[in-house]
């Protein structure tokens, strides 16, 4: 995976600088390109280094030790910040998957989240994903619409009516058809249920009203870095597995 990740750099380096090479080229061979055009490859020797390890490992069975293998992972990382930095002006740092999503309003709520998860504000955190989740799901009219706001406000009616408070039979009735339409949208459109089943047990429950104000029911009061790492993910393969869909 890490050779991976460097040969994917460097094939994509080459065809940004336009450079002609065969489709089949080797990652030896596309580094002396890239070389010989007068573009510079950080840690270059390092690679090679790592690229000897890959094929001992792939062709021969030769397993690197851990702390080999941990010194390939240096190196990697050291030659992406180095060579994105000289050759796209990014710090490798600064990169995020939710780079990947389209959608700008679910893109915003996920920005929101990682600065959130920056802070240690993890309960807040999961709060902008929820709102990234439902989102999501709220784009998905066309498949199966989703549920009336206003059923919720039947309670609130019924309330006010029969003056007895804390009367949430609507508000429950819409939530668990929420559930269903999300759990059939998972079906129909092949997502991974993995992914959907940690985010309905693992985040709060959101709504949003007409006027865009949101509403959060949390099933309780902490929440892990690990969970808000895993929640993000989820919602990242999602969002990329539907657009590609769409």
């Amino acid at each position: 995976m890490l050779q991976d990740a460097a040969e994917l750099y460097i094939w994509t380096l080459v065809k940004e600088r336009n450079l002609t090479t065969k489709d089949q080229a080797g990652f030896v061979s596309n580094i002396e390109t890239l070389q010989k055009a007068g573009v510079t490859v950080p840690y270059a020797a390092k690679l090679l280094e790592l690229n000897k390890a890959r094929i001992g490992f792939k062709h021969y069975g030769n397993l690197p030790a851990p702390e080999e293998a941990r010194k390939h992972h240096t190196y990697v990382e050291d030659f992406l910040r180095s060579a994105m930095l000289e050759h796209f002006a990014i710090k490798f740092d600064d990169l995020s998957l939710v780079d990947l999503i389209a959608d700008a309003e679910i893109k915003q709520h996920l920005q929101a989240a990682e600065k959130q998860f920056q802070l240690g504000s993890f309960r807040e955190c999961v709060e902008d994903l929820a709102k990234a989740k439902v989102t999501l799901f709220g784009k998905l009219n066309r498949y199966v619409p989703k549920v009336d706001s206003c059923l919720r406000d039947t309670d609130r009616i019924l309330n006010r009516i029969d003056g007895v408070n804390n009367v949430n039979s609507f508000a429950y009735l819409a939530e668990y058809l929420g559930t269903i339409r999300e759990t059939s949208l998972v079906a129909l459109l092949r997502l991974p249920l993995n992914d959907y089943n940690f985010l309905r047990t693992n985040l709060p429950s959101a709504s949003k009203t007409v006027g865009g104000t949101w509403y959060m029911n949390h099933n309780r009061s902490q929440y892990s870095e690990a969970e808000c790492r895993r929640a993000s993910t989820c919602i990242i393969n999602l969002c990329v597995r539907l657009e590609q869909i769409a």
